[in-house]
């Protein structure tokens, strides 16, 4: 039996895949696959980026996937003959039907959708929350924005690399992306940050280099010997120095603006449907129909609210602060149709106060602590863009302003006389925006201090300490909540500590924290259904259930509307300030000591804690010693701005560590810096490498050649003549040898020839030194790494 295989022959299986490989990048256009590979990368780091800011926590992991399946699709596309408008269609419903697919069972879960409703279903069920605003607060809908967003960054950057070779314009997507992440999360964005700054320099400079070859290719240029080493070394050097630009020059800017719009854009929508679905709630606070998480002039009790990300302001802190960083912006002392208000009426007095300045005051509280805080107001309240937020009592701030009281004490008799500055506004120009400092002080006194402070009240503070019996509640509401008050401070002899027995009340486990809380039936008062019968609701609740308490009992009071301390990051050395941090807290007067906090809020997260009460063991900046805050470096540790890479304060964002600097392990950013500069530096050895390996004159051509002979192992003998060594260096590295000839013989001419002969050697000898430098570097790889040989 005769064999049907070709005589002497065999297949091997083994050659399959290179065989493959090998067609597969024959039919790929010249540049396209390195083009592929950093789109690729390039995709991979912004959708990891995304990932680590857990923009949706847990439920980003596919991202990359999405991402990466974007771009080979679109590349896929744009290789193929199909017309372009048909290929950017087809991605572009791609985009929507993957998100969907991802975030369906989300949004399935979290709204309680019956598993085998139909996509038309799910489809009707997402048009209504995006109809009545509650969309943008539903984490499927983010996912299902973010992933449509990932899809769009690998697709269109592929597509507009490979089909339209226009680098730039698919970066868009794909940059705001990562500086929407890398300003909102920058303590885990160094690495994300630094390939894709180096992965970005790369895609342009390979793109610029293959349309460069290309447009030459296609009106038959001929290229200069050494125009393609030009680009590359002229091109690496230019990206080293933009590498360190990039990592060493301080940002433009600490905030996301492009989040500022989305969220303002997203609560104006939400704040939007619910007025023209409830026409009666319009006006302050958030009335019975709820709205956003930010600052109002009013404690409503409402419905539920939407979590607003809006960053509204960043702060540092010069000096040991030992009060809550509780941001103020108005004293509600007003009760009226069942909410507190900042009144709508004329206050009693108002004082102008110049820049630098402290207003005079009716009452002196010691002992005062104070500090410096140094605010940035980013995006100011709407309807109080010009109120100035500060922690503690108000001394004096790098703005012109107007102090607001609004009950005036009878015996005032001066125009700069204040009791207390119920609203601090701005005027000239009369927005908050940009950087302030202000001066604020905190009376840091103990319990027992306060719990003997008596009840000997002033005449001004009687409007504090009474409950209206009329055009407020039912009386039957008032006489309940009075009976409760009463009946949690039986134990007591003080008035702190019936405060602190009401606050404790409110802060017990049978109160529930939520932005959703059950709404009262039509014509129930809902601080008495909180309190007797839903026991849920937010800081606004709490905070009037111990206002209208305590005034019950005659204990004055007022709520105070403001921010809670935000969140501090350690690549910045700020806190930032967002909507979602509105707060509503209490504050209750107490004869020598002034207004001092209680936080009856409880969110069982350590978010609303309990204020301290003088516990400080750091020197505090005390007024009576003529401290002036942030005049010297404070003996406490607080947040910098501005401070060197790798070192911290020993105690971090608290505030409380000790005099000096203590050396820390390197924080991310050190480590970036650190990375991207010896990136740098390599980059800018091989550009002069490069260069060196460039010569000129047909002598330098000469002396670099004998150097990368000498590298590969061999040597210019004593009175060995230039023809003798290229046909030495031809037998040594044989796939050299016409060009060692060429150079040989063009050095020769140019050394020894008469002098109107000489310089024609030049070209020839160059043209040569182009064809035997890659051959010769060759050699000298292939000797540092004999493995590889």
């Amino acid at each position: 039996m005769q064999s049907a295989s070709p005589s002497g022959g065999h297949f091997e299986l083994t050659a399959v895949p290179a065989m493959a490989w090998q067609r597969t990048r024959a039919g790929i256009p010249a540049g396209a696959l390195w083009s592929s590979l950093i789109v690729f990368l390039l995709v991979l780091t912004i959708a990891r980026s995304t990932v680590a800011a857990s923009w949706v926590p847990g439920l980003l992991d596919s991202l990359p996937m999405v991402a990466l399946a974007g771009a080979v699709t679109m590349g896929v596309l744009a290789l193929t003959p199909l017309p372009w408008w048909l290929s950017v269609l087809a991605g572009l419903l791609a985009g929507p039907a993957v998100a969907g697919l991802i975030a369906a069972p989300i949004f399935r879960a979290d709204n309680v959708i019956d598993p085998t409703a139909t996509g038309a279903n799910l489809i009707n069920a997402w048009l209504t929350k995006v109809s009545d605003g509650s969309a943008f607060g539903d984490r499927a809908f983010v996912l299902f924005l973010i992933t449509w967003l990932m899809w769009v960054t690998g697709a269109w950057l592929s597509w507009c690399v490979l089909r339209w070779r226009q680098p730039m314009i698919g970066l868009v997507p794909g940059t705001a992306a990562l500086a929407t992440n890398v300003l909102n999360f920058p303590g885990d964005q160094n690495g994300y940050t630094l390939s894709f700054i180096v992965l970005t320099f790369a895609l342009l400079l390979w793109s610029n280099y293959t349309g460069s070859i290309a447009k030459a290719v296609r009106v038959n240029m001929k290229l200069m010997g050494d125009a393609r080493w030009d680009f590359w070394e002229t091109g690496v050097v230019a990206m080293a120095g933009l590498l360190l630009l990039a990592i060493m020059l301080p940002p433009l800017s600490n905030q996301d603006r492009t989040l500022t719009i989305q969220s303002s854009l997203f609560s104006s929508w939400a704040q939007l449907q619910e007025q023209l679905n409830h026409p009666s709630s319009a006006g302050q606070g958030t009335g019975t129909a709820g709205g956003t998480t930010g600052f109002s002039l009013s404690v409503g009790l409402g419905g539920p609210l939407k979590t607003s990300k809006n960053p509204v302001f960043t702060y540092t802190v010069v000096g040991t602060f030992p009060g809550p960083k509780y941001f103020r912006g108005a004293n509600i002392t007003e009760t009226e149709n069942g909410y507190w208000t900042y009144p709508t009426f004329p206050v009693d007095w108002q004082a102008t106060i110049a820049k630098g300045q402290s207003p005079e005051y009716g009452e002196d509280y010691s002992p005062m602590a104070l500090a410096l805080f140094r605010i940035n107001m980013v995006s100011p309240p709407r309807g109080s863009g010009d109120v100035l937020f500060y922690p503690g009592q108000f001394f004096s701030v790098d703005r012109s302003t107007v102090a607001s009281e609004v009950h005036a004490s009878p015996d005032t008799v001066t125009s700069s006389s204040l009791y207390t500055v119920d609203k601090l506004s701005v005027f000239n120009p009369s927005r908050s925006n940009g950087a302030y400092s202000i001066t604020v002080g905190y009376p840091d006194v103990s319990e027992d201090e306060l719990r003997a402070a008596g009840s000997d009240y002033p005449a001004w503070i009687l409007p504090y300490m009474t409950v209206r019996t009329t055009g407020y509640r039912p009386n039957d509401t008032l006489t309940r909540i009075h009976d409760l008050a009463v009946s949690l401070v039986k134990n007591t002899t003080n008035q702190y500590d019936a405060a602190n027995a009401i606050q404790a009340y409110l802060r017990g486990d049978l109160f529930r924290y939520t932005l959703t809380p059950r709404l009262p039936d039509r014509g129930q008062d809902p601080l008495d259904f909180f309190l007797f019968n839903s026991h849920e609701g937010y800081c606004q609740y709490y905070a009037t259930a111990m206002g209208d308490m305590l005034r019950s009992l005659g204990i004055p009071v007022r709520l105070v509307n403001g921010y809670g301390p935000g969140s501090y990051s350690t690549s910045t050395g700020l806190y930032t300030v967002h909507d979602s941090d509105a707060h509503t807290w209490v504050e209750a007067y107490f004869p020598k000591y002034g207004w001092i906090p209680f936080e009856p809020t409880n969110d069982h997260e350590q978010t609303w804690n309990p204020i301290q009460r003088k516990t400080q063991t750091v020197p505090l900046c005390l007024r009576d010693n003529l401290c002036v805050p942030g005049g010297t470096p404070s003996a406490s540790g607080s947040p910098r701005v501005g401070g060197a890479p790798g070192f911290q304060e020993p105690n971090g964002p608290s505030g409380d560590g000790t005099t000096g600097f203590t050396l820390k392990s390197l924080d991310a950013g050190t480590v970036t810096r650190i990375a991207g500069g010896l990136l740098a530096l390599i980059l800018i050895v091989f550009g002069v490498v490069a260069r060196y390996l460039r010569p000129r004159t047909v002598m330098g051509v000469w002396k670099r050649t004998l150097m990368l002979a000498r590298l590969a192992g061999t040597r210019l003998q004593p009175g060995e003549t230039p023809l003798e060594l290229s046909r030495r260096l031809s037998s040594v590295f044989p796939e050299a040898a016409s060009a060692v000839r060429d150079v040989a013989r063009g050095f020769v001419v140019a050394a020894y020839a008469p002098p109107d002969l000489a310089p024609s050697a030049r070209t020839p000898v160059l043209e040569a030194w182009v064809a035997l430098r890659p051959l010769m570097l060759r050699r000298v790889a292939r000797r540092l790494r004999p493995h590889r040989a």
